[in-house]
């Protein structure tokens, strides 16, 4: 079955309506240089994202190192994504409610990062915020505390992996922080990054995603 509730922004649907992961954490890299971070994680929600034909996007490295990224007709557990919203912590800074990275677990059980290339997209592990240890004669870290949930974001330090999410109605557009000539696009049954012809990406349906929140448990 195919949830739809992308008509509203993160930030303002209500709690029983969505899982949310984690929130209020502080992002500790990207530092300025008075120390303080850049950014503050406001909240991590799971979802999936949609494209306008209602195809599922889906992202995940092999046990060979090859990307996959990819729209599937169906919709599985292993589609499921993790919507991080994060603030950039600089005053007048307009876009700052809707910066956001994309993750996905993994078959190997890891977070992949949807993030920019130089000209084309590109993907990035990411351990869990609290990996279990390879060895058992390693103490493990607090079961009742840490349910590996959601990524380690201290290992993010490059704009390019952000894109700034608009919304246009009951779609969004995902453009890219690191350069924003460049938007997320649909092609054929694979995603890439493009310039919009026309300078604004209005009239492409390609260039829009639906967001479905998942309901909290």
């Amino acid at each position: 079955m195919l949830l739809r509730s992308g008509r509203r922004k993160p930030y303002d649907v209500s709690l029983r309506g969505r899982q949310s992961v984690k929130r209020q954490s502080l992002l500790r890299t990207g530092k300025t240089a008075s120390g303080k971070s850049v950014f503050s994680l406001r909240e991590t929600l799971k979802c999936y994202i949609l494209t306008e034909d209602s195809k599922t996007v889906h992202f995940d490295i092999d046990e060979d190192g090859h990307h996959e990224i990819s729209t599937k007709d169906s919709q599985s557990h292993e589609d499921i994504a993790w919507l991080s919203v994060f603030t950039r912590n600089e005053p007048a800074v307009t876009d700052s409610k809707n910066l956001v990275i994309l993750t996905q677990r993994s078959k190997l059980n890891k977070f992949v990062l949807l993030c920019k290339g130089k000209k084309q997209l590109s993907l990035k592990v990411l351990k869990a915020s609290c990996s279990e240890p390879d060895y058992p004669s390693v103490e493990r870290c607090n079961m009742k505390t840490c349910n590996h949930e959601d990524p380690d974001f201290k290992q993010l330090s490059e704009d390019n992996h952000f894109f700034i999410m608009h919304y246009q109605g009951d779609s969004v557009q995902f453009q890219c922080y690191e350069d924003k000539s460049y938007y997320l696009y649909v092609n054929d049954d694979s995603l890439d990054i493009r310039k919009p012809e026309n300078k604004q990406p209005n009239e492409d349906k390609n260039f829009y995603f639906r967001v479905s929140y998942l309901p909290e448990k």
